[in-house]
């Protein structure tokens, strides 16, 4: 009677449980009266359903022994994109236990009990939804062990079933399980290991009075033993700890020892293994007795990798170089290190400071180093007044106590001299002949790009038809070196030149002009004055090559009007842009019968504003054109200017990359002298239409990468930007999360607007201010142990915009590197003979990349350039080849050479890589260039009928 009393109590408080979970919501699921649809459901095969979530729970988790009842609550959940509508359940009864006859759910269709298993079939869980089922069973009296029970869901739109467990203890005492782990993961020779021994009660609370227990472990082979944690005694080989232990489910207790890995026979690979642990206690007069699971771990020695850079990069004469020395350490943990570095230094470069210096030697001690840690030591040398001398820094090590020794990788470097910019120019271009107000001022400008420093150098400046007589006329800015008088000049009837001679450093520039203007000599018209700087170094035996600036100008019996336009040198679609001309007379004044006349020819793709036009100007259409005039009544005086303006519209849909080019405007004027009309036109102005406004919004995700595992977590951030000049009202954004490996954890917020999401989208609807921006925030767990990569996609879209602004934001789940290499190339196009630059970047996304070799193989048509490469490369017939040591999680690195164009139509660059020591080989993608040739220029005579 009493049983039955108590079966039935038991069987009221299954149904109250059952009523409970079911009325309980699993956080991600919505049921259909409360769903918010943003995107919602995409179709397949696209789409599909996503149950991998779903979950079994049991309660209790622990159970006493007599007869108890155990509920069991399965939520079948899609989280993916599609419904599921022809979904299976079979959950078999588990051994030693009987169906209670209870049984419920929320799903239209009801499961079934038959031949001792839960079935539910043709079951539909819809976009975005769940489906709860309970039912409870009765466990045999007197069992006690562990009660498994195992569901597997299937449908026909899902790769694979999926099995979901619960498991239940029945027991009427405390039970322990013993665990165990070791630090540091990675132990070296002769240094300790810390073994952690973990107890968890996963029985019944030991209630009031704490539980006796005993902990056993084996002091392993190839160690000796140190000291044991609180309790802890040892027994010959064995190490015992006696703990009371008051426990209740799922918590626990930590054991403790350490041990030296120590012996002849232990090397590098040798594997500790420490198997046979276990924790006892009593259960009533019986003892219990548990054993871990085999447990080992290898023995390593440091790894070493050591590699060095050089600053700057190349270096430069006449200054200093700091080489900096990594060490980075890879295995266990590494004592009393020593790195040294043996120099061979030519003549010229000389050691200065860093380390222990003694005959030639450099040395430094670093205390210790643990695993995947790095240190750096550095010194430096200076370098003299040479250059084009390689500096090959080879012979370094690093050793350690641990008897392990590392090569340093090869540095090859070359000492590289200034760089010199010369530029020269008269101003104006074309003028009267004589002085008075006729002037004309030479500016000569001399620039050190490096990277090494000029002493000395030397500049000749000469100076043809300009009255320069003497050093005195002329200025440097700022007053660096001297002038003395130069070479007879006998280029011109009246010719002068001189010498400057004076230290640029790197980033210097001097300006040479005359603080008085000048007049020019001759008078006969096209007449020619001309300002000329030539500019070299010689550091010891190597001279620079002498680089040129010229400028040239002609006298002119004639007025001389010179059109100049600005315009934005970027602008977007829809956009009013503003045309400025002016016009300057550098020779006699402008004749007024006629008068001069300014023309300006509208480009295509804008619309003139006629009111817009400036200085009383006019418009006419010319055929397909539109021409804007400007009729200078009063003419222009010697070295007066005007300025002239209008305004245009930009088509509103041009796409951005779109070229407006305004490349025909013009100054004319009438002479008397040739009877007739001169005329000169401007130079081309070029504006890029760049569409502004929503174009600039962008995505980002935090973290950038993670490990394969459980529990991460990704934040996701949509950057809503309005460039424009414009407020954007109704702007909507559509983020499809990357719900195939991912989970949207239902936490979206905005800055502004409204937003709606789904477990597969987001729709947000905002307005955003001009130069303002909108945030919207979410977060998405990864999937247990996926790995590979997350690309979430975000679109924009409104009226403004030519076509929707998608945005991406990428996370790499791996536990590998994952490399980008890429190129760019310059000049484009580059001239046959020209140097042209290289500049590589290899950049890491994923986790630590060692040993990187970067490889490029010298394109067709072209010669390499000797001592081009940056520091590190290494020889290789028909390639260039670099080592990098090592490349964190986020690091980019950047090499570059330089090759001689011999000929062809184009360059093209194809077979670049990276790889890394792990196996990783990333490939880069072409670049070609454009090659121009250059030569004399001729021109056809024009003939009228």
């Amino acid at each position: 009677m009493r049983t039955r009393f108590k079966k039935a109590i038991q069987l009221i408080t299954v149904i109250v449980i059952g009523i409970l979970m079911v009325a309980t919501v699993v956080v991600f699921a919505r049921k259909s009266s409360e769903k918010v649809m943003a995107a919602g459901a995409i179709p397949p095969p696209v789409g599909y359903p996503k149950l991998s979530l779903s979950s079994k729970v049991v309660r209790p988790e622990v159970a006493w022994p007599d007869g108890a009842v155990l509920t069991y609550s399965l939520t079948i959940l899609n989280t993916g994109a599609y419904s599921a509508t022809d979904v299976t359940l079979e959950d078999a009864i588990p051994y030693s236990t009987t169906f209670t006859g209870y049984i419920d759910t929320d799903s239209p269709i009801t499961p079934v009990y038959t031949d001792g298993m839960i079935l539910w079939e043709h079951g539909v869980v819809g976009f975005d939804d769940s489906v709860m089922i309970t039912f409870s069973v009765v466990v045999t009296d007197g069992f006690d062990g562990m009660i498994s029970n195992t569901a597997v869901i299937s449908d026909p739109m899902i790769a694979e079933p999926i099995s979901i467990m619960a498991q239940t203890n029945v027991t009427d005492h405390p039970v322990f399980e013993i665990s165990k782990t070791a630090t540091p993961a990675l132990p070296g020779k002769n240094k300790p290991l810390i073994y952690e021994l973990t107890v968890t009660n996963v029985g019944q609370d030991t209630g009031e009075v704490p539980v006796p227990i005993v902990v056993t472990d084996l002091v392993p082979d190839y160690t000796e033993f140190l000291e044991a944690g609180r309790d802890g005694t040892l027994d010959g080989d064995v190490v015992l700890w006696n703990r009371s232990v008051d426990l209740e489910y799922k918590e626990t207790s930590t054991f403790t020892f350490s041990v030296n890995i120590t012996g002849s026979s232990v090397s590098s690979g040798t594997v500790i293994g420490n198997n046979y642990y276990n924790v006892t206690w009593m259960n009533g007069d019986d003892p219990d007795i548990n054993y871990g699971e085999p447990f080992s771990t290898t023995v390593i020695d440091p790894i070493f990798i050591l590699s060095k850079s050089v600053d700057p990069d190349p270096p430069g004469s006449n200054r200093e170089m700091t080489y900096t020395l990594t060490v980075l350490n890879l295995g266990s943990l590494a004592t009393d290190l020593v790195i040294t570095d043996t120099l061979t230094l030519p003549p010229g470069v000389e050691y200065q400071r860093g380390g222990e210096y003694e005959d030639g030697v450099i040395s430094w001690t670093i205390a210790r180093l643990d695993t995947r840690q790095s240190a750096q030591v550095s010194f430096t040398v200076s370098i003299g007044d040479i250059a084009d001398l390689p500096l090959l820094n080879s012979d370094y090590q690093v050793c350690s106590a641990e008897g392990v020794c590392a090569e340093g990788i090869p540095v090859n470097s070359l000492i590289v001299g200034p760089t010199f910019e010369a530029m020269a120019s008269v101003y104006p271009l074309a003028k009267g002949a004589g002085g008075g107000d006729k002037i004309v001022t030479p500016t000569l400008t001399i620039e050190n790009l490096g990277p090494g420093n000029a002493f000395d150098a030397t500049a000749l400046l000469t100076f043809g038809n300009i009255s320069i007589n003497k050093v005195s006329d002329l200025s440097v800015t700022p007053p660096v070196g001297t002038i003395e008088k130069g070479p007879t000049c006998t280029l011109y009837e009246h010719c002068r030149s001189y010498v400057w001679m004076g230290d640029l450093m790197v980033g210097d520039m001097i300006t040479i002009t005359t603080p008085i203007p000048q007049s020019t000599i001759v008078g006969e018209q096209g007449n020619a004055y001309t300002a000329t700087v030539v500019v070299t170094d010689t550091l010891g035996d190597y001279v620079t090559e002498p680089v040129t600036g010229t400028a040239v100008g002609n006298i002119t019996h004639f007025s001389n009007l010179i059109p100049t336009k600005s315009a934005p040198a970027e602008i977007g679609p829809g956009q009013t842009m503003t045309y400025t001309i002016q016009v300057w007379n550098s020779a006699y004044t402008t004749e007024l019968t006629p008068p001069p006349i300014i023309t300006d020819t509208v480009p295509p793709s804008v619309t003139l504003i006629e009111k817009s036009i400036s200085n009383g100007g006019t418009s006419e259409i010319i055929g397909d054109n539109t021409v804007v005039e400007w009729v200078l009544e009063e003419g222009l005086h010697t070295g007066e200017s005007i300025d002239l303006s209008y305004a245009v519209d930009v088509d509103p849909d041009l796409v951005s990359g779109t070229l407006i080019v305004n490349d025909y405007y013009q100054a004319s004027w009438y002479e008397t002298n040739i009877t007739g009309t001169m005329t000169n036109i401007g130079e081309p102005v070029t504006t890029t239409v760049h569409e502004v406004g929503l174009v600039d919004s962008f995505k980002t995700v935090t973290p950038e990468w993670a490990l394969p595992g459980s529990g991460t977590v990704l934040t996701y951030t949509v950057h809503v930007v309005n460039s424009g000049p414009y407020d954007l009202n109704d702007v909507k954004v559509t983020d499809i999360f990357p719900w195939e490996h991912a989970t949207y954890q239902r936490n979206a917020v905005a800055s502004a607007g409204t937003l709606e999401s789904d477990i597969v989208s987001l729709v947000w609807t905002g307005d955003v201010a001009h130069g303002d921006e909108q945030l919207i925030t979410f977060t998405v767990k990864v999937d247990d142990f996926f790995e590979g990569v997350l690309t979430n996609t975000a679109t924009i879209t409104h009226e403004s915009l030519l076509q929707d602004k998608v945005v991406t934001a990428v996370a790499y789940i791996t536990d590998e590197p994952v490399l980008r290499i890429s190129k760019i190339a310059t000049p484009d196009p580059v001239a046959v003979g020209a140097n042209l630059l290289y500049q590589i970047q290899v950049t890491n996304l994923g986790q630590m990349a060692t040993l990187l070799e970067i490889n490029d193989s010298i394109p067709a048509n072209t010669e390499y350039v000797e001592g081009s490469a940056s520091s590190g490369w290494q020889p290789v017939d028909g390639a260039v080849k670099w080592i990098l040591p090592v490349l964190d999680t986020g690091e980019s690195a950047k090499v570059t050479f330089q090759v001689t164009v011999t000929g062809g139509r184009s360059i093209s660059n194809d077979d670049y890589s990276v790889s890394c020591d792990e196996g990783v080989v990333a490939y880069g993608t072409p670049v070609v260039t454009r090659v121009k040739f250059t030569g004399s220029e001729f021109f056809l005579p024009i003939t009228a009928k």
